[in-house]
């Protein structure tokens, strides 16, 4: 059987060429600056596209695992008001993972809209305004024209914002991606290994909401290398970008970690009306997926 890493790489192979009709990659390595770089997708990005031979530029404010990538260029600067080190510079691909103000991505794109070809970013699945259509494609509602003031309350319309000014500058250029849930190694969050290492502890565990609710996530290894496909294919447009498969539902989930454990466990499904009269809030003090309903309808079978 394919597992989804082969069948990723068969699908953009066929595809990529049809889609755009000419590949970057196929004149040689290509030079691409990372905004960021040595966070969570970051390392697995630059990682696959130095081994696909590519040439990286780094940028970021030298804080974080700078003792990553030595042979890589390193441009020191900060998005909020220092990005001096881009000026007058070249590439053929921008990848911006770490652009979550509009401020921040205005200043940025400003500034490389003549120094690349394409710019590929980050943005959100939490872009959409709802979940409640049976089919949620690109073409869903996004978050508010004018959001308020930055912070995580408005994490939505910041990041709906900052799409529509990256669209704005580099048009046909851009590449807008909006992932789940990203998961996998260097994840610093505990929404998805809250349930790796509950089950490993074993005993009975508690799980939220019902045995069929769906579940969906993206693994960070697959994410960036899609985005090194996307940038050699110069695929270009906006993409919900899902794994590992639907319909996933909580049971494969709970079931698939318990699998590959050897400590031994059950499970104890409590329902959502019970949790919230207690006082539990999805993705708060209950990790990983929401209760089906209302504007979270559809929101784990994207």
């Amino acid at each position: 059987m394919t597992d989804r890493r082969e069948f990723l790489g068969t699908m953009i192979s066929a595809s990529a060429l049809s889609l755009t009709g000419r590949s970057a990659f196929s004149k040689g390595g290509m030079n691409i600056l990372v905004l960021g770089g040595t966070g969570f997708i970051g390392p697995h990005l630059v990682r696959y596209a130095m081994d696909r031979g590519h040439r990286i530029t780094l940028f970021n404010r030298g804080r974080t695992n700078t003792h990553l990538f030595p042979e890589a260029e390193k441009l020191v600067g900060d998005r909020n008001d220092n990005l001096s080190a881009l000026e007058n510079r070249r590439w053929d691909a921008v990848i911006d993972n770490s652009g979550y103000t509009p401020q921040q991505v205005r200043l940025s794109v400003d500034l490389l809209k003549d120094a690349c070809d394409q710019y590929l970013f980050t943005s959100t699945r939490g872009v959409y305004t709802d979940f409640t259509t049976a089919i949620m494609d690109e073409d869903a509602p996004i978050g508010a024209e004018n959001p308020p003031a930055p912070d995580w309350t408005s994490y939505r319309d910041n990041k709906a914002k900052a799409e529509r000014i990256v669209q704005d500058v580099f048009g046909a250029r851009s590449q807008i991606t909006r992932p789940p849930v990203i998961v996998g190694p260097g994840d610093r969050t505990d929404r998805f290994t809250y349930w790796v290492d509950r089950i490993d502890d074993g005993g009975d565990i508690l799980v939220h909401g019902d045995r069929s609710d769906p579940v969906q996530y993206v693994d960070v290894r697959d994410l960036a290398e899609f985005y090194v496909h996307m940038v050699e294919n110069s695929i270009r447009g906006i993409y919900n970008t899902v794994g590992p498969g639907s319909p996933l539902t909580n049971a494969g989930l709970v079931h698939g970690i318990k699998s590959v454990t050897a400590t031994p466990s059950s499970f104890t499904w409590v329902d959502w009306d019970f949790l919230i009269a207690e006082g539990e809030e999805a993705q708060v003090t209950l990790p990983f997926w929401y209760r089906p309903e209302g504007r979270f309808l559809n929101y784990g079978r994207m």
